[in-house]
């Protein structure tokens, strides 16, 4: 990944110098949770997304529309709580969805575990 150029740094340096005392505040929080808070490694996320079915972290960023860099960046460094977040509810909705296609099968006897799964929806 390229340095900054001279122009981005003068750039960010305006913007923190414009901001608010509570927009300063919000973004040293900011910095803090990414420095400080536990993350998922970079093992564990690319664990995880292979258990939601993708072949890597490049083809989920681009799946969801992450540019590649972050794919990098999570291989890397793993991903921050707040992300950790978002993917324990995708990997709850996705529990929550086999468990109801299980139901509906039981009752039904229709395969519809089988037509989701060729979709790549579960």
């Amino acid at each position: 990944m390229p340095a900054f150029r001279p122009s981005e740094v003068r750039n960010l340096v305006s913007k923190v110098m414009g901001a608010s005392p509570a927009d300063i505040r919000l973004v040293a929080r900011r910095l803090h949770d990414h420095a400080f808070e536990a993350r998922m490694s970079g093992p564990e996320t690319r664990t995880f997304v292979s258990e939601l079915g993708y072949e890597s972290l490049e083809a989920f960023c681009a799946d969801i529309g992450l540019p590649p860099h972050i794919a990098e960046r999570w291989d890397r460094f793993g991903v921050s709580g707040e992300m950790r977040q978002v993917f324990a509810l995708l990997a709850a909705q996705r529990k929550r969805m086999a468990e109801a296609i299980n139901e509906f099968e039981a009752m039904t006897h229709v395969g519809i575990d089988d037509f989701l799964r060729e979709r790549g929806l579960i």
